[in-house]
């Protein structure tokens, strides 16, 4: 029957208790489990129920640090998962906490890969291939992410794409000898996703000459 002999505030972000039970183990827990479940000095519990309650808290827990990572920016579910493994919370654990999190709305896939596909288009243009590449990384299903590159990439033109990428690469590429500059800007676009062909249009042209 677990019992607890000590427990200690941990100050940190957020603030955690550290429950010593008389078996030398030691667990973390919320206060809010603490607070509800009564954790005082010398209490007993069924081995079942205590347990129990440790997994109702990883849970909890779980949810927390999920909303901590999304007030710094939006995520997908999955890199959610990593994280949160990342940080030492079991599977079971995370998967349910972002399961109840998805329920509320709070996690959402398809509004997250609209957001994404929004802003890599503004920041970095690329070729759908890329960026249908850059939301399997992140986790989103193909038949999330398929109708809204459909929609997305319904009127934009892929050479327009390439061309802001070029011309901007041109504009701070300047100091570079025009070898130089076409080398550099052929392995940009090909890492962006545009085909040969469409890059071949924007390779300027060379204005060094050959010598004999």
């Amino acid at each position: 029957m677990p019992t607890i002999v000590q427990i200690e505030l941990r100050r940190s972000r957020p603030e955690r208790f550290v429950i010593h039970l008389d078996s030398g183990e030691a667990y973390l827990v919320s206060p809010e489990t603490a607070l509800r479940y009564g954790f005082t000095l010398d209490r007993h519990f069924e081995e079942d129920e205590f347990y129990r309650i440790l997994a109702e808290d990883e849970i909890r827990r779980a949810k927390d640090q999920a909303l901590r990572f999304l007030e710094t920016r939006p995520h997908s579910r999955h890199e959610l998962l990593l994280k949160l493994r990342r940080k030492g919370y079991r599977s079971q654990a995370a998967q349910q906490a972002l399961a109840e999190l998805a329920q509320v709305h709070l996690i959402d896939d398809r509004e997250y890969a609209r957001l994404y596909i929004e802003s890599e288009l503004k920041r970095r243009p690329c070729s759908r291939t890329i960026l249908r590449l850059r939301l399997r990384e992140k986790g989103i299903a193909p038949e999330v992410s398929e109708p809204l590159l459909d929609e997305a990439y319904a009127s934009i033109n892929e050479e327009h794409l390439a061309r802001l990428v070029a011309d901007k690469f041109l504009r701070t590429g300047r100091h570079l000898s025009p070898l130089k500059q076409k080398q550099r800007l052929i392995r940009l676009l090909q890492s962006r996703g545009f085909s040969w062909e469409v890059i071949e249009r924007l390779i300027p042209p060379s204005t060094e000459s050959n010598t004999t």
